[in-house]
């Protein structure tokens, strides 16, 4: 005659526990031993891991579109004036002893060094800054820079809307600036 047993499993995150009883709850043995035991394996992982390296592959992808759209823009105004300044400022990371730089001796610029630059501009903060507020002509590779440094690290494209969608409007904040002034106070 067929004995009855139940079978009872702990199923856990890392293992499943299990024990072999009659229909009086007492353990059963099966071959000798006492029918009950537990399997470990390693706990399940998510995808968390893969899908961090997926999310950097498009943060990198997408900045290096941005910035190939930004080349193009400027492009046509900075190589008649310096035909080689976009290869120098992709190597300008390089060792001036690496053999792969092109230009070992130059600069960023064809016509300063980069001790003069940097001089004038100690971070690009710098240059930001006085591209706002000072009224002069600026060097269109300094503005391309600036820009570059925008793009690179803050821009985004995410609003699909067209560029002639957007309306442009002179800020007056001298005028307006104690009015913003009390609203900001109002708010603290």
């Amino acid at each position: 005659m067929a004995k009855t047993y139940n079978i009872g499993l702990d199923i856990g995150t890392n293992s499943i526990g299990w024990a072999v009883v009659d229909d009086q709850n007492h353990l059963m043995s099966i071959k000798g031993k006492y029918g009950y035991g537990v399997r470990l394996y390693d706990e399940g992982k998510t995808a968390e891991e893969r899908r961090s390296f997926r999310t950097t592959r498009r943060r990198l992808k997408r900045r290096k579109w941005r910035l190939s759209l930004l080349r193009e823009i400027f492009e046509p105004q900075i190589t008649p004036l310096d035909n080689t300044f976009f290869l120098r400022q992709k190597q300008s990371s390089l060792s001036s002893k690496d053999n792969r730089k092109l230009y070992p001796e130059m600069s960023l610029f064809n016509d300063r060094t980069d001790t003069d630059f940097y001089t004038q501009y100690p971070t690009i903060y710098n240059l930001s800054r006085d591209l706002m507020t000072k009224n002069k002509q600026f060097d269109i590779r300094e503005i391309y820079l600036a820009m570059h440094h925008i793009v690179k690290y803050r821009g985004h494209f995410l609003n699909e809307s067209p560029v002639s969608s957007f309306k442009s409007s002179e800020i007056k904040l001298a005028e307006n600036f104690e009015t913003l002034n009390q609203i900001f106070n109002r708010a603290f």
